[in-house]
C-alpha cells in the first residue's frame, strides 16, 4: 500500500484539486477528502503525518474534525485552512494544539514549505533538546509534551511564569526543536532591562547618524533572528510606542530601522515571556489587546517550583554535581536535613534561586556532604541587607520627603542593576508593575517642569 502521509479536507472540488497538485509537484504524496466525515474513514485505515482541513464544512466542520483528530490520532499535524478575514476560530485551535494555519488564498510556495516542516524535519531522529529540561513532575511533562508539538510551528508562542522558572529555556528548547535552528539562530532581548531610549534600536536596528553616538549602521535583534526565533523577554515592559511598532513588523513580517527610509523583510518566530499578568495589563489600558492576540496563540504557562515540589531534590542533585565538577569535586551530596529544608522552602525565586543556594553552597562547604548550615534560604533576612546596602548609598538629607526618599531608592538601584526592573523589584521587594509607575510619574513630573 502507499504510504500516504498528507491528507488534505476540502468540501471544494477546485481547493482540494489546488491543493493536492501543488503537493504532488512538491513530491508529497497526498490523498483528498470532502468531508470530515470521509476523512476519519480514511484515517481509520492508513496512517498519515499532516491533515490539512478547511474550517468551513457541512457536517462536521473543521473545529470538530481538528478535535477529532487530536483524540484518536494525537501524533497527526494539522493545519488549518481558513478563507475568511477573522482568524480567531484558527488561533484558538492553534491553541489546542494545530500546528499552524493557512488564510486563502495562499501562495504554493507557502503551502509546501510549512507541510515540508513536518515530512522532511523528522524530529524523532534528532537530538530532543528536551532532554535537557529536568522534571519529573505530571503537569511539566505535558507542557514539555506541548512544546515538542508547537515547535515545528511558525506561530507565536507567550510563555508566562515567575521569574526563574525557566522561560527562557524553554524558549530555546522550541528553538532547538524547530526546523528554524538549521536556518538561524534563537536571539534573546530582555525588554525590562534596557531603556526605552535604546530599547527601539536594539530590536529594530538603527542607521549611521540616526542618533548621537551612531557612528554606523547598527542590526537590530530583529535582523539577527531572520529565518530564526525572536525571544522577546518581558515583553509586558514594552511602551505603548515599541507595542505599536512590535505590531506593525508582526503584521508587515518587516521592519524599519531608526533613522531609516526604507522597509526591510524579516522571517522571524515569536516567542514572546512575561511575570505579569498581560490581560491584566490589557484590561488596565497598559498594553495594546491586537498585539496581545497577535503574541497570545500558543500559551505556555509555566508553573512556580512550589508547585512541583517533586523536582526539588532532582534540580539540586543536577546543580550540584555541575558546580562540584568545577569547584569542590570532593562533594558527594546533600544530607538528610538539607534534603528536607530544600523540600520544605517555597523558592520565591524558583529554579533559579535554587541553583543559586546550591551553587554557593557548593563553593563555601568544606566537607564532602552539603548540610542544612551550608544553605542560605533566608531570603527575607539577604533582601533586607540588600536593602540596607542600597538605602546606605542614598544621600539623605534633612527635610527629605518620604516621596523623595522612596525615588531615591528606586533610581540608585535600577543604577546599580544596569536597568533591570525585575532584579531591582527583587530587591526593594515591590512589584515591577510599581517601578514602571513610579518611572512614568518621575518622567512626567520632568516634562511639566520642562514645558
Amino acid at each position: 500500500m502507499k504510504d500516504y502521509r498528507v491528507l488534505v479536507v476540502d468540501d471544494e472540488d477546485y481547493m482540494r484539486a489546488a491543493v493536492i497538485e501543488t503537493l504532488q509537484r512538491a513530491d508529497f504524496p497526498a490523498m483528498t477528502a470532502s468531508s470530515a466525515k470521509e476523512a476519519m474513514d480514511l484515517m481509520a485505515h492508513r496512517k498519515f503525518s499532516v491533515v490539512i482541513t478547511d474550517v468551513k464544512m457541512p457536517g462536521m466542520d473543521g473545529l470538530k474534525f481538528f478535535q477529532k483528530v487530536k483524540e484518536l490520532h494525537p501524533e497527526t499535524a494539522v493545519i488549518i485552512m481558513t478563507g475568511y478575514p477573522d482568524l480567531q476560530d484558527a488561533i484558538n485551535t492553534l491553541k489546542q494544539g494545530a500546528v499552524d494555519y493557512l488564510q486563502k488564498p495562499f501562495m504554493p510556495q507557502k503551502l509546501t514549505d510549512l507541510v515540508a516542516q513536518f515530512i522532511d524535519y523528522q524530529r524523532d531522529d534528532a537530538v530532543d533538546q528536551l532532554d535537557n529540561l529536568i522534571t519529573q513532575d505530571a503537569y511539566m511533562q505535558q507542557i514539555l509534551n506541548k512544546v515538542r508539538t508547537v515547535a515545528a510551528s511558525n506561530a507565536p508562542v507567550l510563555i508566562q511564569g515567575e521569574t526563574g522558572t525557566g522561560k527562557e529555556l524553554i524558549a530555546q528548547a522550541l528553538h532547538d526543536s524547530s526546523q528554524r535552528s538549521e536556518t538561524g539562530k534563537m536571539v534573546a532581548i530582555n525588554c525590562a532591562a534596557i531603556p526605552e531610549s535604546l530599547l527601539e534600536s536594539e530590536m529594530f536596528g538603527a542607521e549611521r547618524g540616526a542618533y548621537t553616538g551612531a557612528n554606523a549602521r547598527h542590526l537590530g535583534k530583529f535582523e539577527r533572528a531572520h529565518k530564526g526565533t525572536l525571544f522577546l523577554d518581558e515583553i509586558s515592559a514594552l511602551s505603548w510606542h515599541l507595542q505599536a511598532k512590535l505590531l506593525r513588523a508582526l503584521q508587515e513580517r518587516e521592519i524599519e530601522r531608526v533613522g531609516g527610509n526604507g522597509s526591510i523583510p524579516v522571517d522571524v518566530r515569536i516567542v514572546a515571556s512575561s511575570n505579569e499578568d498581560i490581560e491584566e495589563f490589557v484590561e488596565e489600558g497598559k498594553f495594546r489587546p491586537d498585539l496581545y492576540y497577535r503574541l497570545d496563540v500558543i500559551r505556555i504557562a509555566l508553573p512556580p517550583l512550589r508547585q512541583r515540589k517533586c523536582d526539588i531534590p532532582l534540580l539540586a542533585d543536577h546543580f550540584l554535581k555541575m558546580y562540584a565538577r568545577l569547584y569542590n569535586p570532593r562533594i558527594i551530596g546533600f544530607s538528610d536535613g538539607a534534603l528536607k529544608a530544600l523540600e520544605a522552602y517555597d523558592w520565591p525565586g524558583n529554579v533559579r534561586q535554587l541553583q543559586n543556594v546550591v551553587q554557593q553552597a557548593t563553593i563555601e562547604i568544606d566537607g564532602t556532604y552539603i548540610g542544612t548550615d551550608s544553605l542560605q534560604l533566608n531570603r527575607r533576612n539577604r533582601v533586607k541587607i540588600i536593602e540596607e546596602e542600597t538605602l546606605d548609598a542614598i544621600p539623605f538629607k534633612v527635610g527629605m520627603s518620604l516621596h523623595e526618599i522612596e525615588k531615591q531608592a528606586i533610581l540608585r538601584t535600577l543604577d546599580a542593576h544596569g536597568g533591570n526592573q525585575t532584579k531591582t523589584a527583587e530587591i526593594l521587594r515591590i512589584t515591577t508593575r510599581t517601578i514602571r509607575n513610579k518611572l512614568h510619574e518621575y518622567s512626567s513630573q520632568v516634562n511639566a517642569l520642562n514645558s
